[in-house]
């Protein structure tokens, strides 16, 4: 067997995001709207309410072209859909790319206060922001804002390749959004399950039809399959050379793509990393629909999205601040919040020892992802500390303030009261450099080790085989969350324990002994670790679980399929398998949310399992 080996390798204030940069051209043609307390499935755009206390946290193109969709002057602005005077199709486009981000209060309400504790990727010492209907509001809001700019943006494709006398000629561009809307549809769709979806977002197509104005829900399972279709479609075209159409016509192209700047190979890329995900998830529901999507997605060839080739960070699609023209104030949903902690189970994944002085850490993304406790007299530099995930009577109150922004000028100083480990400061409080994750290449490769050691398919990986994947995939976490200090003025304090192990090594040598470390520690030197294929799988859902560690929806998602990610309470944390719908979506929309209740196991509740969800 190879032994890798070390080488020299009181409730929180409304929370305003900034909005990003606008292209002149919109700015000048920009209507005004209302304030909305939510957007409803199927009326986007007429539904006023006042603010629920944060500004609807999308960005003024979005915004004004869901509401102009409706205004008297719509058929002026659309007489000509790429004219430069109106809305450009470019503008739309980023606009879209600019809603995948996650809210401010998403992050609060939902991340914080319940999908890290419960996927036990973190902590809390108390309970005390219920109120999840203000999370769920804004991520439901955000997303019917997006679909109905989404069905805009398609309608001009339409016009388009009508005014060419070419069906195809958009095909491109239309892959693209695609793919935007199938990462966000999953997103919702995992969350709350079946949902208004193939109506949704089209009021303007029939204003006085009730089936647009009141979308039915559609099953999960139709919008599952019905996402991967286009998606397969999507990553077969962009991954092709061709330049024209069957016509011989040039493939319309977005002038700029804020997120991938056109690069066709990495939109393809993209689509089949979400093939992977959505196809294993419903794997278990689903068999002989999933496996033929799976087996063609893990022979799919990447040469983008795995390539280090010259730059530091190991591949990943993400939202960037400073390439969206924009930055983001997360540290708000932490500031505010107060209350996560690094928690035992996670400590147990990345120390081999319960010594809070750090000699068993032997996962170095330990001090990217955490900080010491304040110190004190027994730990003059801080403790590291593991927050019980299950408190007790005997549990100290943990206090202190470690995402206070003061800590910008005395890094070390949490408060006296701060008696545990917190996340790591750096990656709360960089608004301009730290992303939000879409997809990495290190998931990528852990969605195909989970595929060859299940023997799905047909694929079958070797013990050896399963050992590099494992590796490949924990190197290509090492590089990604390795090189966010290396970007980013902000990130100033190192603890000594990491810049010694790095030493004077470049990136890619030292993330290589990163690597190497945890194979050694959790296979090669682990006694306990019998080869076997259970064995393999319950490392492999580990790592997926911790490179995880900033998209807890997606760890909640890959908890509640397997029930197998790392747990220290028999996954006793684990009480939500969905939210619930958002109450102005149930009052407004009041008769399809009853046929759709009538189909819930345990209606409207957490205990309600999505559809894909079979453990």
């Amino acid at each position: 067997m190879q032994n890798y080996k070390e080488t020299n390798m009181a409730a929180p204030q409304p929370c305003r995001r900034r909005k990003a940069a606008v292209p002149n051209q919109v700015r000048n043609d920009r209507r005004a709207f209302p304030n909305t307390k939510s957007v409803l499935s199927g009326f986007e755009g007429f539904v006023t309410k006042k603010n629920i206390g944060m500004k609807r946290n999308i960005f003024i193109i979005c915004a004004a072209l869901a509401l102009a969709s409706c205004t008297k002057k719509f058929e002026e602005m659309n007489q000509d859909p790429f004219s430069p005077t109106g809305t450009t199709i470019e503008a739309l486009f980023n606009g879209i790319v600019s809603s995948l981000q996650q809210s401010m209060n998403e992050q609060f309400y939902l991340q914080n206060e319940i999908w890290y504790p419960e996927t036990e990727l973190g902590a809390l010492t108390s309970e005390s922001w219920g109120n999840s209907q203000i999370g769920t509001t804004e991520l439901w809001t955000n997303y019917y804002f997006m679909l109905s700019n989404i069905r805009e943006l398609e309608k001009r494709f339409d016009t388009y390749c009508d005014e060419q006398a070419d069906n195809a000629v958009c095909d491109k561009a239309r892959a693209q959004l695609n793919i935007l809307k199938a990462y966000q549809t999953f997103k919702v769709s995992d969350v709350f399950g079946d949902m208004p979806y193939s109506q949704a977002g089209r009021i303007w197509e029939n204003p006085s039809s009730q089936a647009t104005m009141k979308p039915e829900w559609d099953t999960q399972e139709s919008i599952y399959k019905s996402l991967l279709e286009e998606l397969v479609w999507s990553r077969d075209l962009l991954h092709a050379d061709s330049v024209t159409t069957a016509s011989g016509n040039e493939y319309y192209k977005l002038p700029y793509d804020v997120l991938l700047n056109n690069d066709y190979t990495l939109w393809a890329e993209f689509a089949n990393s979400l093939i992977l995900r959505h196809g294993l998830r419903m794997y278990d529901k689903e068999p002989d629909y999933a496996t033929p999507l799976l087996v063609e997605a893990y022979n799919f060839m990447y040469s983008k999205l795995s390539s280090t080739g010259g730059s530091p960070i190991g591949g990943a699609i993400c939202l960037w601040p400073s390439m969206l023209g924009t930055s983001w104030d997360t540290n708000w949903s932490f500031r505010e919040h107060k209350h996560l902690r690094m928690g035992e189970t996670i400590w147990s994944c990345l120390s081999s020892t319960d010594d809070m002085d750090g000699s068993g850490i032997f996962d170095y993304r330990t001090y990217l992802f955490f900080d010491t406790s304040h110190k004190n007299d027994s730990f003059p530099d801080g403790a590291w500390r593991p927050y019980p995930q299950i408190r007790t009577l005997e549990t100290p109150t943990e206090g202190g303030s470690p995402y206070a922004q003061s800590r910008d000028g005395n890094y070390t100083f949490k408060g006296p009261s701060c008696l545990f480990s917190p996340f790591n400061y750096y990656l709360t409080r960089d608004e301009k450099y730290v992303p939000q994750i879409l997809v990495t290449y290190a998931d990528v490769l852990f969605m195909k080790a989970e595929i060859g050691a299940r023997g799905i398919g047909g694929i079958t990986l070797s013990s050896m085989d399963l050992d590099q994947m494992l590796y490949q995939g924990i190197y290509q976490s090492c590089l990604f969350w390795a090189h966010m200090p290396q970007n980013t003025s902000r990130w100033t304090f190192f603890y000594p324990e990491y810049t010694s192990y790095i030493g004077g090594l470049d990136i890619w040598s030292y993330c290589n002994n990163m690597a190497a470390n945890v194979m050694n520690n959790v296979v090669y030197m682990n006694f306990d670790f019998d080869y076997s294929n259970e064995a393999y799988l319950e490392l492999i859902y580990q790592q997926r679980w911790l490179n995880l560690f900033r998209q807890p929806w997606e760890a909640w998602a890959l908890a509640r399929r397997t029930m197998a990610t790392p747990t220290t309470t028999d996954h006793a944390k684990l009480t939500s398998f969905r939210m619930e719908y958002p109450q102005k979506e149930i009052e407004y929309n009041y008769e399809n949310y009853t046929k759709e209740l009538a189909r819930m196991s345990h209606g409207d509740t957490r205990q309600t399992k999505v559809w894909w969800n079979e453990k």
